[in-house]
């Protein structure tokens, strides 16, 4: 039990480190950067290093004690930094996966969807084969169904609900927690895999917000932002369709045993009637005509 214990602390320091202390420090190193060099001298890499070298001669970094408040204050500020990325990642997530009713998200939507409707009439009235793929994926590229978010990352979300409900008649929002207790250990594993590297991209992208904010007082930020954004976003989205297909994947493989689960016993494939029923029964809603709570 101890080795386990001391095995369990190891790992979590090391995704603490990873998560938080690491770029925490990158993030006070560039903004000791900009408070030291400005606008004017961005790149004034001797000024730097004479001011650190001053730093590491001052008579505070003498003392054992000294030493000990400094690395304290640095450690709290990374730390800070951290938790302040930590949170506008889940702020990301939250844009990212942003309803579309209101302005100015439906702007966006109708934007996106004009162009899928666009694409999809050029596919329907082509002669041409390659004409006709050639539009159906760029098509889905936009969507795999008509789009109703306004950001790429929060449709490919949500097309997964879609096409489950279209092939098995099954409420996924009403599904999923009782799924999720029947699929095998593995297929958690992977799913909160997946969900980890969603969250790890949106926390990216927060510290490109973070850098951009630094950009104001010293520019090579807006580089880090940039290149740190762009990475943020692009990983975001490899995540979400990772994340996606495993949702579906899962339904796929495992929809029959929940079903079973609840006491039916499909030769097959979930059909769409039989989902129907058993999303009613899941959902339990008092508004639900098929729910006996609505009869």
């Amino acid at each position: 039990m101890t080795e386990f214990l001391a095995g369990v602390g190891q790992q979590l320091a090391d995704r603490w480190a990873a998560l938080v202390a690491v770029p925490g420090l990158l993030y006070l190193a560039a903004a000791a950067a900009a408070a030291e060099l400005g606008q004017r001298h961005a790149l004034g890499y001797s000024e730097l290093s004479h001011r650190v070298t001053a730093w590491a001669a001052s008579p505070a970094l003498k003392s054992p004690g000294g030493t000990a408040l400094v690395l304290a204050a640095v450690l709290a500020g990374a730390v800070a930094a951290g938790l302040a990325a930590g949170a506008g990642g889940r702020l990301v997530e939250a844009m990212w996966t942003l309803p579309g009713e209101r302005r100015p998200a439906r702007w966006l939507v109708d934007r996106r969807r004009a162009r899928s409707a666009q694409l999809t009439a050029v596919a329907n009235g082509s002669v041409d084969p390659v004409a006709v793929r050639r539009a159906m994926l760029r098509a889905d590229r936009i969507c795999l169904v008509e789009p109703a978010r306004p950001t790429w990352i929060g449709d490919r979300l949500r097309a997964c609900q879609v096409r489950v409900e279209a092939a098995y008649g099954l409420d996924l929002a009403a599904s999923w927690p009782r799924l999720w207790l029947v699929v095998p250990d593995t297929v958690r594993t992977e799913l909160g895999a997946a969900r980890d590297a969603f969250a790890s991209a949106a926390r990216l992208t927060a510290w490109a917000a973070l850098y951009l904010l630094l950009g104001i007082w010293w520019w090579p930020a807006f580089a880090v932002a940039l290149v740190t954004g762009v990475t943020g976003i692009r990983k975001g989205r490899g995540a979400a369709t990772s994340l996606a297909d495993l949702i579906e994947s899962a339904v796929d493989l495992h929809g029959p045993d929940l079903a079973a689960h609840l006491g039916e016993q499909p030769a097959g494939p979930v059909e769409p009637d039989l989902g129907a029923r058993l999303s009613s029964r899941m959902r339990k809603s008092r508004w639900d005509p098929d729910s006996p709570l609505g009869r």
